[in-house]
């Protein structure tokens, strides 16, 4: 099955959201670095309102609903991102929201999203599982589901960042995207292939959870009975018929990365370029570090560095300990 979503459906969603996102920065490299191709851009979307792309498909989706239907509020699932994007937009428009989380969500999202005025329920051990129950409860009560990827307005709204991207550096021949259940990349894909062809799409997807790379290997849509990776944001069982038919048209291949790959890419983004990420925003940097994504004959390829909602508890743990062990407390 293929979908088309025509060019002027992404200029539209761009201009609806514009009010209520942020212009992320494109940030070239410095010359010095000789571990990462020399005319490499990143694009921050870790820098987007609640801190990754997901805000605009959200944002997208949410401003097309009739009064009656925000009257009523919204519901989700997520890993996480899609839902503090979530609670940040229903927050914003005053729309009551719930969000599913999978059990093994950490406490930093719990704490976030609900900090935004959105009702937290934990269930299942996977997206999936929590994702099921959202729609059971959306049917039961009468709430608008926002799907996390599997929706033509979401897909759109994440593919305003290809049209940023393309403004903001009209010669780009290659992109890198992590995937997760597609909607970015799908979005993307077909945003900046049908303004400019040429561009070479490269998805990045963890070896745990390779929903989109068994689908492009198999010709169809398929999932994976299990997933483990510490990309929890790119970890559904599965992708959906409209991102895998959006992916399978536009995107050139796939490349898989694992767990420790992304750990190395997130210290090497800290180290290098002063950027906090979780492991979806550095999954392409590792794709880039490991040497196993060609880039030599570009001249102007971008890595779309995807989310920047890394566990702040754990982060500033590290500090206080290098701080007490430096004042002599420990």
């Amino acid at each position: 099955m293929s979908y088309s979503i025509p060019l002027e459906a992404f200029v539209a969603a761009r201009e609806r959201i514009a009010p209520y996102i942020r212009h992320t920065p494109m940030l070239p490299m410095p010359l010095v670095h000789r571990d990462v191709h020399p005319r490499i851009h990143f694009k921050l979307e870790n820098m987007q309102v609640s801190g990754s792309f997901k805000a605009r498909g959200v944002f997208n989706t949410l401003l097309q609903l009739d009064p009656s239907q925000r009257q009523r509020g919204v519901i989700t699932a997520s890993g996480g991102n899609h839902g503090l994007a979530l609670a940040y937009a229903a927050n914003r428009l005053d729309v009551p929201a719930i969000v599913y989380l999978p059990e093994r969500a950490s406490e930093d999202r719990v704490m976030r999203i609900a900090r935004y005025g959105a009702k937290v329920i934990k269930h299942g051990e996977a997206w999936d599982d929590a994702n099921a129950r959202a729609l059971e409860h959306a049917a039961a009560e009468g709430l608008a589901y926002v799907p996390a990827f599997d929706g033509v307005s979401v897909v759109e709204g994440q593919g305003t960042v290809g049209l940023e991207m393309l403004e903001d550096l009209p010669d780009m021949d290659c992109l890198l995207v992590a995937v997760g259940g597609g909607g970015l990349i799908a979005g993307v894909s077909a945003a900046i292939r049908q303004k400019k062809p040429g561009v070479t799409i490269i998805g990045v997807e963890p070896v745990g959870a390779p929903s989109m790379s068994k689908s492009l290997a198999a010709g169809c849509r398929t999932g994976v009975q299990q997933v483990r990776t510490i990309a929890d944001t790119l970890a559904p069982r599965s992708v959906s018929d409209l991102t895998f038919g959006v992916t399978r048209q536009y995107v050139d291949t796939v490349h898989l990365i694992d767990d420790r790959q992304m750990v190395q890419a997130m210290r090497w983004l800290w180290a290098e370029c002063n950027q906090i990420v979780e492991p979806a925003g550095a999954a392409v940097v590792a794709a880039l570090l490991d040497g196993g994504v060609p880039l030599g004959k570009y001249e102007c390829p971008v890595a779309l560095i995807c989310g920047g909602n890394a566990a702040a508890e754990s982060v500033f743990a590290s500090y206080q300990q290098a701080a007490d062990m430096l004042m002599g407390i420990n």
